[in-house]
């Protein structure tokens, strides 16, 4: 009954959902959209100020009589966080609780039922908390963008309640009865009912995590140090049970046979006394003389670890301030946005040797884009239609297609001809495809009469040319380019479409062949360049005194202490705050009875709204006006810009998704969704404007681009570099993903792709990253790769603003320098396997110094790592981690190569994300490890049954126990990417090889008989105890 009567009244009338304030219709719904206008609302928006639910007695819901005192305004489930005594970066659990509002407090329970028991006895045992409204300062929305659902806070005097209903209607519910129980009763400010069309959201944790970022900086420095001054194979005792006796008296009287020496660094260095002293080895007598790879383990670990701690000191820095964003639709605005500011967007699909179809389905996902059409265009940008072949001396090329790739991939130009011939013409139209093209075809190609038929050389020297404008669709065009000698690939592409084929629209969107945009893709990123909650003129409001039009220029200082929204508190003179009578409000009356502590409660103070200074008697601010006191004309106020000067926004990033398939139900074994890159790293940069580029599913103001003369070359890595080129400068790069804000169903993914079908593909993938991100920390900056005859478009540039240098600088070297992480992976193989086939370690054991010295870096390490992955989900650190061992062969491979072409100044090849075949070399060295790592485990313990009598040797149960974690570790690391290896080359399923029965049964069975075995064999029975 409870929940029948909850549903009715969820049904009422009231609670329809209301039209957006861009549409003015009267329904959620998305209709087709017409040429002209723009699209409808989102469906499932709702204003909260919508119609209010009226009251509703619980005791007659369930059928008991009850009285007029016991009237419950809402009800229903919300979530709420938990109370923690102990804060810190991690957000508290959320608690699903049924809540009561009855008059002025919030009742709260474990389910419906004990709610429907209570207000039947009043048994306040059965109340599992509650909230109280007559103690609220505020109530707003709530502007965070990690809850569950969307929610609204209620500030009462001891803390902040954070309550999410789970529906929209739900929400407008709870928000209009709680509103009228504050305001009911007195208490509380102004109500604020809506958040900002663009808000920022800076992560909890920061404190804590720049806590231990420099507790790392001191465990790091005094492990460096623990391992120069204390761990040095060469000061190690020859036996540890007696320091004290010579060399020939050990020699004589042990079991095994030892390597000694009298003098410590097996004589090759002395060290001074302090030294040892250090290392607290004074009174040793006999060293162990370490065999020279062992030595070279040594080192190995040290250059391991002080790449590492650099690396990580960069890379940990930039998670310093990560923050999320969030932001309504565009057609969403509140206000609207005017149709005149609508702006033109091209589509930019980059293709190469994909196959046709997967274009063709990104084109059918463009044209169903919820934006004007005749405001949209779409450019297929084909760089493998045709070829051109140079002769020396020569300055025309002579051009042909692209046979091969075109009986490979398809002919992309054909096919988007049949795309378009499906949708524009009769069924029954007796004309061909082919012939219906070629009426909308042109070709540009040079002459030796006109060698110069393009505007810039660099980027193309001719083009094929497809045009379809038709009426009610957006216009698709497509572009089959002619390359120059040098053809920068993927970048040249990008800028022969904006500067030779008349790409003009003021924003454009970066897509890979095979990203499918989400239909609101660019109603969900475009609000960014039109809306920045740090311009300097969006504090500005219409002053709040009767029949003035002037800008405010003043506000209370008690209300806008106390949360109220300040344009319902500000005035353009004191004259017009004097006359409005403002002091005797009930709004300033609330902040001066006690609802909210001012530190001015005595006095009137008047701030000014821009620079946030205290007005003397004039009401006028001497640094922000220290001419006149002349009113500026509200009309000069521009609610909604895009200006350079009111945004400086460049690009919006935002992520890679990949649709479903074989390799992410297994689990992702080769890191294709990159989480710990686009939930933790992207936001980092992004807390200083520094996003990073990634290619595809972005983007870009037309002009930024136009001021760095589009996308830059130079690198495989062209876009990672164009993003540096455009922060250099002054721009913003934000980041933003819209699949953990708002209701489910606007949590959507805002482009889906594919992922690499191989081990091969993805190392090749994985290669051209390093490798060109290595490039940009090795290339010449200064060289000029543009068409020297080509001019530069002229666009307005950001002003000067501080540009973060530091942290800009910071980003840069995170994010080229990466490759040489994958050093200390190699490094960390040869020390493993050394161990486990030799018994040497690679430092000195030297007792309890292992703790203090090397544990606390550890620990601290692991938190830092936690912390700054605290957004990412657990699954995808681990896979992280695997694949940074996976591909560690290949950065340092492409590191190598980088090298190379700095030296020689060779091209590097061009490798598409489908470019390499199963089975490729590429894959052995992975192989080859793991199953080095797999014997060696095995072999030390066959090595140290094998000596488990001799009880003096150094080579004990603990040193086997570090060799075999050592082992295991990398051997669990390395195990998903070998077995698709496996699986490829054999040509076996991708679910083969997970029988996880298999090894727990007859085979762990079977290795736990030869241990056993082994271990009777070898061990020799004594009669004497001791």
């Amino acid at each position: 009954m409870y929940n029948n009567d909850k549903q009715a009244l969820m049904k009422h009338e009231d609670y329809e959902l209301h039209a957006t304030p861009a549409t003015g219709a009267n329904d959620g719904g998305a209709g087709f959209y017409p040429q002209e206008g723009r699209p409808v609302g989102q469906q499932g928006y709702v204003d909260p100020r919508g119609p209010a639910l009226p009251p509703m007695n619980v005791s007659d819901a369930v059928g008991v009589g009850g009285q007029r005192d016991n009237i419950i305004s809402v009800h229903g489930y919300m979530h709420k966080q938990g109370k923690r005594t102990i804060k810190g970066p991690i957000h508290k659990s959320w608690k699903r609780r049924y809540f009561a509002l009855e008059k002025a407090k919030i009742y709260y329970f474990h389910s419906h039922l004990e709610c429907r028991q209570y207000f039947t006895t009043r048994n306040a045992d059965l109340v599992v908390g509650a909230v109280e409204l007559k103690d609220a300062l505020q109530l707003r929305p709530c502007a965070r963008l990690d809850l569950p659902h969307k929610g609204f806070e209620v500030h009462t005097k001891r803390r902040v309640w954070v309550l999410c209903p789970e529906t929209d209607e739900e929400y407008r519910m709870w928000f209009q009865g709680v509103e009228r129980a504050i305001v009911g009763n007195g208490a509380g400010n102004i109500i604020e009912r809506k958040l900002p069309n663009v808000r920022k959201y800076l992560m909890k944790g920061n404190q804590t995590y720049r806590f231990f970022y420099f507790l790392f900086l001191i465990a790091g420095v005094v492990e460096l140090l623990a391992i120069v001054f204390w761990f040095v194979i060469g000061l190690e005792p020859c036996d540890a049970s007696r320091l004290d006796t010579d060399c020939a008296t050990i020699m004589k009287t042990t079991l095994i046979s030892l390597r000694c020496s009298n003098k410590p660094f097996s004589g090759w260095f002395t060290p001074p006394q302090w030294y040892l002293q250090v290392a607290d080895v004074e009174n040793v007598q006999c060293w162990h003389d370490p065999p020279i790879p062992q030595w070279v383990s040594y080192f190995a670990m040290l250059f391991a670890e002080l790449l590492t701690f650099a690396l990580g000191v960069l890379y940990y820095l930039g998670m310093w301030k990560p923050v999320r964003r969030g932001a309504h639709y565009f057609d969403e605005f509140e206000p609207p946005v005017p149709d005149e500011l609508w702006p033109k967007v091209d589509v930019l699909l980059c293709h190469y040797s994909e196959p046709a179809e997967e274009c063709i389905d990104t084109l059918m996902a463009c044209m169903n884009l919820q934006y004007p059409p005749h405001l949209l265009q779409i450019w297929v940008c084909d760089d493998g239609y045709c070829k051109s072949k140079w002769s020396k001396g020569n300055p025309v090329p002579t051009v042909e297609l692209n046979k091969g790739i075109l009986e490979t991939a398809g002919d992309l130009r054909q096919e988007v001809a049949q795309f378009m011939y499906d949708r524009v013409c009769d069924p029954n139209e007796e004309m061909e495809v082919y012939a219906w093209r070629k009426l909308h075809s042109s070709a540009n190609l040079p002459s030796p009469s006109r060698p110069r038929v393009v505007n810039r050389l660099d980027c193309a020297v001719g083009s094929f040319r497809d045009d379809y404008r038709y009426p009610g669709l957006p216009h698709v065009t497509f572009i089959g380019r002619v390359k120059p000698e040098t053809h920068y690939s993927k970048a040249g592409n990008i800028n022969n479409c904006l500067y030779n084929e008349g790409a003009n629209g003021r924003y454009l969107i970066i897509l890979d062949t095979d990203m499918q945009p989400h239909p609101k893709f660019i109603l969900a990123t475009l609000p960014f360049f039109f809306d920045d909650e740090d311009r300097q003129d969006k504090a500005k409001y219409i002053c709040c005194g009767i029949g003035c039009n002037s800008v405010a220029k003043l506000c209370c200082a008690s209300c806008q202490i106390a949360g109220v929204p300040e344009e319902q508190i500000s005035y353009c003179s004191k004259d017009c705050f004097e006359n409005a009578m403002h002091v005797q409000s009930a709004v300033h009356r609330r902040q001066v009875n006690g609802t909210m502590s001012d530190t001015r409660s005595g006095k009137i103070d008047m701030r000014c709204m821009n620079c946030d200074a205290k007005l003397g008697k004039t009401g006028v601010c001497r640094k922000c006006n220290p001419g006149s006191n002349e009113g500026e004309d509200v009309s000069s106020l521009h609610t909604y810009s895009d200006d350079v000067r009111d945004n400086a926004v460049a690009f919006v990033q935002t992520p890679q998704y990949f649709r479903d398939c074989i390799q992410l139900q297994i689990g992702d074994p080769m890191g294709h969704r990159n989480a710990t890159f686009y939930d933790a790293i992207q936001t980092g940069q992004d807390g200083y404007d520094c996003a990073s580029f990634a290619g595809t599913n972005a983007m870009f103001r037309r002009e930024a681009l136009d001021s760095i003369g589009g996308i830059q070359y130079g690198s495989l890595t062209e876009d990672c570099y164009t993003g540096q080129v455009l922060c250099s400068m002054g721009w913003k790069a934000q980041y933003f993903r819209k699949d953990f804000e708002g209701e489910p169903s606007e949590r959507i993914r805002l482009a889906e792709g594919l992922i690499p079908d191989s081990v091969a593909g993805s190392l090749a993938q994985r290669k051209r990253w390093a490798k060109g991100n290595f490039q940009i920390a090795l290339m010449n900056k200064k060289t000029q790769y543009f068409d020297p005859e080509w001019k530069m478009p002229e666009v307005q540039v950001p002003s000067y603003r501080k540009p973060n240098n530091f942290m800009r600088r910071v980003f840069y070297f995170n994010s080229t320098l990466y490759p040489l992480g994958s050093i200390t992976a190699i490094l960390f193989y040869y020390i493993t396997i050394y161990f486990l086939f030799s018994g040497y370690a690679p430092i000195y054991m030297a007792g309890a110094r292992l703790v203090y010295a090397l544990v606390p870096k550890l620990f601290v390490q692991g938190v830092l790592s936690a912390l700054s992955n605290r957004t990412v989900d657990n699954s995808d650190v681990i896979r992280s981690q695997e694949v940074w061992f996976a591909y560690s062969f290949t950065n340092c491979t492409a590191v190598l190569e980088a090298f190379w072409w700095k030296i020689t100044g060779n091209e590097p090849t061009w490798f598409n994300t489908g470019g390499a075949s199963r089975g490729s070399t590429a894959e052995l060295p992975n192989v080859i490890i793991f199953f080095a790592t797999v014997v060696g485990v095995l072999w030390s313990v066959v090595r140290f049954l094998a000596g488990y009598n001799s009880i003096q040797t150094s080579h004990g149960a603990s040193l086997l126990f570090a060799s075999l974690m050592m082992g295991l570790f990398i051997a669990v690391k390395l195990a998903p990417s070998v077995r698709m290896s496996i699986q490829e080359y054999f040509g076996w399923s991708y679910e083969s090889l997970t029988d996880q029965g298999n090894v727990v049964g007859s085979i762990s069975i079977a290795f736990g008989l030869v241990f056993i075995t082994l271990w009777v064999w070898i061990e020799q029975p004594t009669s004497n105890p001791f």
